[in-house]
């Protein structure tokens, strides 16, 4: 049984599709880590912006850590493995993000998933999006952020198991079924 899987991936990736479509198929839940940047964009009366969101991530992680999008979801993953719901995670950034959550999970009970698509997919898919829309410009200003500042490429290299998410949805949603299957 999955305990927790945290998935990485660089904006437009699948990251999101993958977390619910794993909710759908064993009920389990699906933390946004995203969201604890969200209440402080809002606790601080900054208006959502995508720079006031990248400075408080930032300074977040600079006041608490590398994990600290990750430290307020601690207690909420542990009341779920009490539960035995599985949790999906929102995305994973940085390696101390999950090595925190991983920490409440048994041993093998923890995994690591990393989508993959080309700039190409991902600017197409994330131009079409009803919210949250990029520019190409604008998204290699978040992959800059994401891989240089932050590291998520040593989160990719860590992962146990890469998609590449470039086929149809159908296909996508295949790889995904089969990643669980070996994580059972």
């Amino acid at each position: 049984m999955v305990g927790i899987v945290g998935v990485a991936g660089l904006a437009g990736a699948g990251k999101t599709t993958a977390v619910e479509y794993f909710k759908r198929l064993t009920g389990g839940r699906v933390l946004y880590l995203g969201q604890s940047v969200l209440g402080q964009v809002r606790a601080r009366g900054l208006s959502e912006t995508r720079d006031n969101e990248r400075g408080v991530r930032i300074d977040l992680r600079h006041e608490k850590g590398r994990a600290a999008l990750a430290l307020p979801y601690v207690g909420t993953v542990a009341q779920y493995l009490a539960n035995k719901i599985p949790v999906f995670v929102d995305a994973i950034y940085t390696q101390e993000e999950f090595s925190v959550l991983k920490a409440c999970f048994p041993p093998r009970s923890a995994h690591l998933l990393a989508i993959k698509a080309s700039f190409a997919v991902r600017s197409t898919r994330l131009a079409k999006r009803e919210e949250r829309t990029y520019s190409c410009d604008e998204l290699r200003k978040r992959d800059e952020t994401e891989l240089k500042k932050l590291g998520t490429g040593a989160v990719f290299a860590a992962a146990e198991h890469t998609i590449r998410n470039e086929k149809s949805l159908a296909g996508f949603y295949r790889d995904l079924a089969a990643f669980l299957d070996l994580c059972s």
